[in-house]
C-alpha cells in the first residue's frame, strides 16, 4: 500500500481507469470527476507554493461548504501545509484567536465573510489572504488558473501534521488538536470498513466541512472507496431529501437534531428515499424513539457512532436494523483501529457494567494540542486518550454512555463550553456574576441557559443579556433562556457555583426532553 498521505487518495483515483472519469463530487449544478478534482487541487497547491507557502505553514480556511472547499482541503495536504479550518459561525474575536493561536501565515476565505475578517484587525504573522468567489482582490481562482496541474513536488511523510482542529475545553480556551495524514487516513479506512462502504455509494455531506464530521466521517471514507459525494451547504431537511431523490444517495450522516427535521419533513412530503442504505449519526446519544422512527421511515441500516475531535473522529459503531434492536441504547463496539476501555479515577479498568471514564488507544488520535503541552499531557496519558466522557461496557464490549464528565453543552451537534460565555458575560459592567448550564431541549438535545446576577443598581433585562452574547460569539452559543437572579448557588466550603442545583432549578421550567 502507498504511504498513507491524504493527497495520494485523489492521485490514485485520478490514475485509476475505472475512477478517473467517475463523478467524485457534486455541488449545486457543478460536478467534478476524480481526474478533475485532483487536477484542481494540484493547481491550488502549486499556486500556494508559488506564493511561498512552505511545508508546515499553518493556513486558515474560512468558508461555507462547497466543491472549492474540498479542493482546498486536498491542496493544502498536497502542499504539506497545515490546514486550520475556521468555524464559519465565529465572530471576529473568535477568528482572531484561532489564527493567532495557530500562528497562521495565510488565510483563504470566502468573500461573503469579508466584513468579519476585516474586523479581526492586524495579526502578527499573517502575511497574506486569498478570497474565494468575488471579482476583485487576490482571488484563489486566479491563482489556480495560472498554475500547473502537475503533482506538487513536495516531500511528505505520512506522520507529517496536516490539520489543526479547534475544540474548546472546560478552560474556555479553544485547543487545537493536531492530526497527521496517517491518523485521518486510518480513521477513514476504519469507518468505511465498519459501515460497509463501497464504490457504488453516494454520500450526502450535511456536516459543515470545518467540522471533523465533514472530512473525516464523509469525504475521506467515501473517496478511499471511490464513491461519490453530494455537498450541501446547510441542513435544510427539504434540500436533504430532494438531494437524496435526485442523486440516489445511499448514505446520510447527520446529528440527531437534523434527523428529527428530516423525519418531520418526510412525513409531510414523502420524498423518494428508496436509494438510502445507511442512516448514520453521531454527536450525542440517540433516543430510542428517534432510532425506531428512522428505522421505520427508511428501509436501511442505522449506524450509531460515538467519538470526539481528539480521537480523529469516530471510536465506536453500533449497527441497528429493523427487527434487530438488541443493542438499542448502545453506541457500539470499537472500530478495528481502536482499543477502548473504561477506567476509574485512578486510571484502572473497571468491571463490565460499572461506570467510569471512557479512554481509547488509537493511531487515529491527535498527537498533541498545538502549543499546549500541559493540556496535551492531561488528555494523553501513557498512550491513552482520556475523553472526559462517562460510560460503561457490557459483557460483549458494547459501550453505553452515562454522561459527560466535562461541563460541555451539546446543542444541535455543536459543543458549547460554558466558561467562554461566562467570561464574556462578566466583561459586561451590568453583570456581577454569571453561570451557564445546559437544559434538555427536545429539538436541539440541549440549549443554553444563563443565570446572571446584575451589578448593584444596574437595569438589566434577559433580552439584553442574550443580545450581548449574540453580538460577540457564534449564534449557537447565545443563551436560549436567561434568568436574572439575586445570587448564584455556591458550595459552602469552596464557594464554587453549584451548577447541578441550577440545572435542577430550571429544568422543570424550561426542559423539554
Amino acid at each position: 500500500m502507498d504511504r498513507m498521505l491524504l493527497g495520494s487518495i485523489l492521485q490514485r483515483n485520478a490514475r485509476d481507469p475505472g475512477l478517473k472519469c467517475k463523478t467524485a463530487l457534486i455541488f449545486g449544478n457543478r460536478s467534478l470527476t476524480y481526474g478533475e478534482l485532483n487536477a484542481q487541487s494540484n493547481r491550488i497547491a502549486n499556486g500556494l507554493l508559488s506564493l511561498g507557502v512552505r511545508k508546515g505553514d499553518r493556513i486558515g480556511v474560512l468558508s461555507r461548504n462547497s466543491d472549492v472547499y474540498v479542493a482546498v482541503y486536498f491542496a493544502l495536504a498536497k502542499a504539506g501545509a497545515i490546514m486550520v479550518p475556521v468555524n464559519f459561525w465565529y465572530r471576529s474575536r473568535e477568528i482572531r484567536y484561532t489564527l493567532q493561536q495557530s500562528g497562521a501565515r495565510g488565510l483563504i476565505y470566502q468573500s461573503r465573510f469579508g466584513d468579519v475578517v476585516g474586523g479581526i484587525g492586524v495579526l502578527t504573522g499573517l502575511e497574506w489572504t486569498l478570497t474565494i468567489g468575488n471579482n476583485c482582490g487576490n482571488r484563489l481562482e486566479d491563482l489556480a488558473a495560472r498554475s500547473t496541474s502537475d503533482e506538487p513536488a513536495v516531500e511528505l511523510d505520512e506522520n507529517d501534521p496536516h490539520i489543526i482542529l479547534y475544540t474548546s475545553g472546560t478552560t474556555g480556551f479553544p485547543k487545537g488538536a493536531v492530526f497527521s495524514h496517517k491518523s485521518h487516513y486510518l480513521q477513514a479506512l476504519s469507518l468505511a470498513l465498519s459501515t460497509g462502504g463501497h464504490s457504488a455509494d453516494v454520500g450526502l455531506v450535511v456536516y459543515p466541512l470545518f467540522h471533523t464530521g465533514g472530512p473525516d466521517c464523509l469525504v475521506l471514507p467515501h473517496f478511499l472507496t471511490g464513491a461519490a459525494l453530494v455537498i450541501l451547504d446547510g441542513a435544510d431537511p427539504g434540500d436533504i431529501l430532494s438531494a437524496v431523490a435526485q442523486h440516489r444517495a445511499t448514505n446520510i450522516f447527520c446529528v440527531p437534531t437534523v434527523w428529527r427535521w428530516i423525519l418531520a419533513r418526510q412525513r409531510l412530503r414523502n420524498h423518494d428515499v428508496s436509494s438510502v442504505q445507511r442512516c448514520l449519526g453521531s454527536s450525542d446519544t440517540f433516543p430510542a424513539a428517534l432510532l425506531e422512527d428512522i428505522l421505520a421511515t427508511f428501509e436501511s441500516d442505522v449506524y450509531v457512532t460515538y467519538g470526539l475531535t481528539e480521537a480523529g473522529c469516530i471510536l465506536t459503531v453500533c449497527r441497528l436494523a429493523s427487527g434487530d434492536l438488541g443493542k438499542l441504547g448502545s453506541v457500539g463496539r470499537p472500530m478495528a483501529s481502536v482499543e477502548l476501555d473504561v477506567v476509574n479515577s485512578s486510571g484502572n479498568p473497571v468491571a463490565p457494567g460499572e461506570v467510569g471514564e471512557v479512554v481509547a488507544k488509537t493511531a487515529s488520535a491527535m498527537y498533541e494540542y498545538w502549543n499546549m503541552p500541559e493540556k496535551t499531557g492531561e488528555a494523553l496519558k501513557k498512550g491513552w486518550l482520556h475523553t472526559g466522557d462517562l460510560g460503561r461496557l457490557d459483557d460483549d464490549g458494547y459501550l453505553y454512555l452515562s454522561g459527560r464528565a466535562k461541563d460541555v453543552i451539546i446543542s444541535g451537534g455543536e459543543n458549547i463550553y460554558p466558561l467562554e460565555i461566562e467570561r464574556l458575560l462578566k466583561e459586561n459592567p451590568k453583570i456581577r456574576d454569571a453561570a451557564v448550564v445546559g437544559i434538555p431541549d427536545r429539538e436541539w438535545g440541549e440549549s443554553v441557559l444563563a443565570a446572571v446576577v446584575a451589578s448593584d443598581g444596574a437595569d438589566l433585562t434577559p433580552c439584553e443579556v442574550a443580545d450581548y452574547v449574540r453580538a460577540r460569539l457564534a449564534g449557537f452559543k447565545k443563551p436560549k433562556w436567561v434568568e436574572i437572579i439575586p445570587e448564584l448557588p455556591v458550595t459552602t466550603a469552596t464557594g464554587k457555583v453549584r451548577k447541578a442545583a441550577l440545572r435542577e432549578r430550571f429544568r422543570a421550567k424550561y426542559g423539554t426532553a
